[in-house]
């Protein structure tokens, strides 16, 4: 599912489309092939609708003769890969956006691939700049591209290297996050860095797709307004990262989505302040959940889609919901509590706390965890 912000490009690319003239693809493909000489070559390689919004902004700032001077001359993503219920073969974002806006893309299967290579090497890229592109880069690649590749990396390394790392950072409960552009190298998010933002407080109200579109937009202007002019220059300050600060940021996976509420504090965060950040950081996949029994029937899968910290009812009893002040609320066994803003019961649609309680017409509804 394609974010608003990504919606907006592809609208906005669509009546650039329709205003200008006409150009035959070919002489598309040739305008970029022969760019100006003096100009620097980018190739970029992305697939989700976070990298689609790091290529537009490159391709703006190229049109305005921003980052130095340079020209995108040609865009990597994943093939297109079936979707929706009847499995339709569709371009990813990355993809889309770059035959909308007349920039030829390759899609090879792998990053290995020996024609894939011979391709990317005839482009003769000066740099290559990758964002969420979701394959390995091989020794082939990396000797390219005459000064390396970078990547837009949305976390602050050494911390958070990995292909979550957004989500891993909400979960853990980091007081700040940030983007680092950083040289590529075999080694995992372990190359110099290049540049790195300022940390960002974490606030009510973030989540991971938020933040993710926010921190690559931060991403693509530290590229190209800091590291782009210092790079055609050669005087980027890459700096090494210190090996004592790394963390790994795992892919998430679908079994990881359960809320401990009645289990105990492990890290200084109460159990409702860890269920709040896991809330937000695996929305919208895999999503949150609690398995709830009405009345002592056999539980059912309750997905939490918004929650929030809350004050505990008093003499309330732990994984038991109560509804108070108007909020469905879910005591903890720690004494805390968190708000359900949203849930989603099987086969019904998603609704407020309100909603949810009046449909329970006074049945208790009880957390069971597996122990």
């Amino acid at each position: 599912m394609r974010s608003t912000a990504m919606l907006l490009i592809l609208a906005r690319t669509t009546v650039r489309a329709l205003r200008a003239p006409r150009t035959p693809r070919a002489a598309t493909t040739a305008r970029y092939a022969s760019a100006d000489a003096a100009r620097k070559r980018v190739v970029f390689l992305g697939s989700p609708d976070v990298a689609a919004l790091t290529l537009d902004a490159l391709l703006d700032a190229a049109a305005e003769d921003r980052g130095g001077g340079f020209d995108v001359v040609a865009a990597v993503s994943q093939p297109p890969a079936p979707k929706g219920r009847k499995r339709v073969l569709q371009p990813c974002d990355v993809q889309a956006l770059a035959e909308a806006r007349g920039v030829p893309c390759l899609t090879p299967a792998s990053a290995r691939d020996p024609e894939f290579l011979e391709e990317l090497a005839a482009l003769e890229p000066d740099v290559c700049v990758t964002a969420a592109y979701g394959q390995f880069l091989p020794k082939k690649f990396l000797a390219i591209p005459a000064l390396g590749t970078l990547n837009i990396h949305p976390s602050l390394l050494p911390r958070w290297r990995g292909a979550a790392p957004v989500q891993r950072s909400l979960e853990a409960g980091d007081a700040d996050v940030g983007v680092t552009v950083l040289q590529t190298v075999l080694k995992m998010d372990a190359g110099p860095v290049a540049a790195q933002s300022n940390p960002r407080p974490v606030v009510d109200g973030d989540d991971a797709p938020g933040l993710l579109d926010e921190l690559f937009s931060v991403g693509a202007r530290l590229l190209i307004d800091d590291v782009f002019p210092k790079l055609w220059t050669g005087d980027v300050p890459f700096e090494d990262q210190d090996p004592a600060g790394v963390v790994e940021a795992p892919k998430l996976t679908r079994d990881e989505g359960a809320l401990a509420i009645c289990g105990a504090p492990v890290d200084g965060r109460s159990l409702s302040e860890t269920a709040r950040d896991k809330v937000r950081a695996f929305r919208p996949w895999p999503g949150t959940f609690v398995d709830v029994s009405v009345d002592g029937a056999e539980p059912f899968r309750l997905k939490v889609l918004d929650a929030a910290v809350s004050e505990c009812p008093a003499g309330a009893a732990a994984g038991q919901l109560a509804f108070e002040q108007k909020t469905l609320v879910l005591p903890c066994a720690d004494g805390s509590a968190l708000a359900l803003g949203r849930v989603q019961a099987p086969n019904k649609k998603p609704t407020d706390g309100a909603g949810f309680w009046n449909g329970l017409r006074g049945a208790d509804c009880v957390v069971r965890e597996e122990a």
